[in-house]
């Protein structure tokens, strides 16, 4: 966690350097900026070429921005910035005495209200959060996809579902049910409700005529390819053999093959593309995943062992059994299996 905090005056200097001490031994790496003149010791870095280029640079999902001084400054710093409530990072106003946290920006998805809420308690200062579905104790849907890493199939849906539930109308929750206490105003597989959402990686599962899906990261890929596949031809195929089975590209989670293919461009350019990460396990570990599999005496030539999409999708998942069994085209294997999960409220 990577906290940068920003401050225009001597005192602000002064509790942005007690702060970054309080937030380094607890959370993480804080950096302070402040203007020249009281840039005085190593703790405090002058604010160069000036305060909209530093705040670019550190403007990213999941920094953590505070400016101590007047609201406005921060308002105004971090205004060409914006962007969208599910990139834009945390942002926390404070003012220079330390009196008042406040969770500027990002509340909810970037965890602004929680990190206001820490800080202030370092400080021994009030937090101040202005958030309608926290203000009246009301179950939030971003929240919840925050805490159970969850990704929002549509933002104005979502928001849809605060509003019902902020005027205590009902929302359905379907399919499997987290665990903890049912919040108030979530009706369980109600699916006469009009408005509802679904833990799902299945974009055709539509319980409710308005259904909003969170999105789990549980999809394994496993794949095989030939030496040299081209990237496009890869890519391609996952891309329309994850379509034709409802799955969301957002629900990849990790694509796995033998440690023959650790440095395979094709299936590096996948994982960056996909934003996650790709594991490789050696003959020897494939061979000792039990199951039953889609033998090929011709991989097992060239690779050693008889079958590599299918294994290395279960190496990683640690599961009984896939989701897909082996398909094959163009020269590359693909095999599905899901990550169990967990969720809570």
């Amino acid at each position: 966690m990577n906290f940068y905090i920003f401050s225009f005056t001597k005192a602000g200097a002064t509790l942005s350097v007690s702060l970054k001490e309080k937030l380094d031994t607890l959370y993480g790496k804080a950096t302070c900026y402040t203007i020249s003149k009281y840039a005085t010791t190593t703790q405090l870095l002058p604010i160069t070429p000036s305060l909209e280029k530093t705040v670019e640079t550190h403007f990213k999902t999941g920094n953590i921005l505070i400016f101590i001084g007047a609201c406005g400054i921060a308002v105004r710093s971090i205004a060409p910035f914006l962007k969208s409530k599910t990139t834009d990072p945390c942002v926390l106003s404070l003012d220079e005495k330390g009196n008042f946290v406040i969770s500027l920006l990002s509340g909810h998805i970037g965890g602004g209200n929680h990190w206001a809420l820490q800080v202030a308690s370092l400080l021994h200062a009030i937090p101040v959060i202005t958030t309608a579905t926290d203000l009246n104790d009301c179950f939030a849907i971003d929240v919840f996809a925050k805490k159970n890493d969850l990704v929002l199939s549509d933002l104005t849906l979502a928001k849809q579902i605060s509003a019902k539930l902020l005027n205590q109308e009902s929302v359905g929750i379907y399919g499997s049910l987290p665990e903890g206490t049912l919040p108030n105003g979530l009706l369980y597989n109600d699916t006469s409700l009009d408005t509802g959402f679904c833990i799902t990686p299945f974009f055709h599962n539509r319980p409710f005529l308005h259904t909003l899906h969170l999105i789990p990261k549980q999809i394994i890929l496993g794949i095989g390819c030939k030496k040299g596949i081209s990237p496009t031809i890869l890519s391609t195929f996952v891309e329309e053999t994850l379509f034709s089975l409802h799955i969301y590209k957002q629900s990849v989670c990790a694509i796995t093959s033998i440690d023959l293919k650790k440095d395979e461009p094709a299936l590096l350019a996948l994982a960056n593309a996909l934003s996650v990460p790709f594991f490789t396990y050696t003959k020897q570990e494939l061979a000792a995943i039990s199951g039953d599999f889609s033998a090929s005496s011709f991989v097992k030539s060239i690779t050693g062992v008889d079958n590599v999409c299918e294994r290395a999708s279960l190496a990683y998942n640690h599961a009984a059994s896939l989701f897909q069994s082996k398909i094959a085209k163009n020269g590359c294997t693909l095999a599905i299996s899901l990550l169990p999960k967990t969720y809570h409220f």
